[in-house]
């Protein structure tokens, strides 16, 4: 069978998408029973993410447009003859849409709804396209995939029709093998507390309420504490961070490569994430497999995936942060409580289980049953 995958939308940081498509591509390339040809449709900046699974002789890197209105109109216009041309048998759209001129059986990744239950932190042609395109494409998919029972509940109250062709399927956490050789050293490190938060830099992940909670514990009990925040400069960053000159405690990383930021998860004591919505919450799953103690929100998807492992807060309240990084800064039995839980917790979620449960959805499209690789 002849597989295709809409890749175009990667980047060029590497954001949760590109960990999704690149670990389970990972995962079919290392199992010996899967026989199928997977074409890819990326960009340059995509390919250098899935650069780890290029020597597989089963994928196939086809070039797609970087720029994102000509990319928009490739997708609807061009991809439908390429599907035909490379004889495709399923298609998988893994960014929200699909081609919806093609003939070809299509599966959709829906990731969250965010576009629809917080437009105003989208930019606005994001909020015109995607809410559109969503819709649309949940109508044409055979198949639709999405990654928490959360994100499934929301797509279904809001497209009904979704119903009875949504499979759940989970993230999990990346091997970062950095972190694993070096977390028993956190001990036993004379430091002062490191938090780390780990994230695109856009109103969703609510950087705003998070410092104002940080710079509100006084410095007498906050000490020499510091917020280390990782990640790329998203949209709308005026709204995020404001003037960061006046971040006291504050470390701006931006975008580091995979090796960077394994080893500021290495030498981070606390992991938060007080995010306003997730479709899973990537970041807070792999904090709990190095054993990071974690805050996140108690709420949908970050609140289904922690469970008792983490700390869970009022994300639209600044006190209830506050007094979460407080309670992290003052209790060393907390911390380590919540080091011991995340690991076990962590340990649930497989790239190899969600890669089988994606590829046998691609076959149940392709009209070959559900089966697994």
């Amino acid at each position: 069978m002849r597989i295709s995958i809409d890749a175009s939308g990667l980047g060029a940081p590497k954001t949760g998408t590109a960990v999704y498509i690149e670990e389970i591509l990972k995962s079919w390339a290392r199992n010996p029973d899967f026989r199928d040809h997977v074409v890819i449709f990326t960009t340059s900046h995509g390919a250098r993410h899935l650069s780890s699974t290029a020597g597989c002789d089963l994928f196939s890197f086809q070039s797609a447009p970087i720029n994102r209105v000509v990319r928009l109109l490739w997708q609807q216009l061009m991809l439908p003859f390429l599907l035909k041309r490379h004889g495709v048998d399923v298609h998988w759209g893994a960014g929200f849409v699909l081609p919806l001129l093609s003939k070809v059986p299509g599966v959709v990744t829906i990731f969250d709804l965010t576009f629809q239950i917080l437009p105003e932190v989208h930019e606005r042609a994001k909020r015109l396209y995607f809410p559109a395109m969503i819709r649309a494409s949940v109508a044409k998919a055979r198949e639709i995939l999405t990654i928490s029972e959360s994100a499934a509940s929301d797509l279904m109250r809001l497209y009904p029709s979704a119903a009875g062709k949504t499979h759940v399927t989970l993230l999990a956490p990346r091997e970062m093998r950095t972190v694993v050789e070096h977390a028993d050293a956190r001990a036993t490190r004379e430091h002062s507390l490191r938090f780390l938060f780990v994230g695109t830099l856009e109103p969703r992940k609510n950087l705003k309420r998070l410092l104002e909670a940080w710079q509100g514990i006084p410095l007498k009990l906050r000490g020499n504490a510091e917020l280390v925040i990782v990640g790329a400069t998203g949209w709308m960053i005026e709204d995020v961070i404001g003037k960061s000159e006046t971040l006291e405690g504050v470390s701006l990383l931006g975008s580091l490569s995979d090796e960077d930021l394994a080893e500021e998860y290495a030498k981070a004591d606390v992991f938060v994430y007080p995010s306003l919505y997730e479709g899973f919450g990537l970041p807070v799953v792999e904090a709990m497999a190095m054993g990071l103690p974690v805050l996140t929100s108690d709420i949908g998807a970050t609140r289904e995936v922690a469970t008792d492992a983490a700390l869970l807060v009022d994300p639209y309240s600044v006190d209830s942060i506050r007094a979460g990084l407080v309670e992290l800064i003052s209790s060393a039995e907390l911390r380590e409580r919540l080091s011991s839980k995340g690991p076990k917790r962590a340990a649930a979620f497989s790239w190899d289980r969600t890669a089988a449960e994606t590829l046998a959805v691609l076959h149940k499209a392709a009209g070959l049953g559900l089966r697994s690789a």
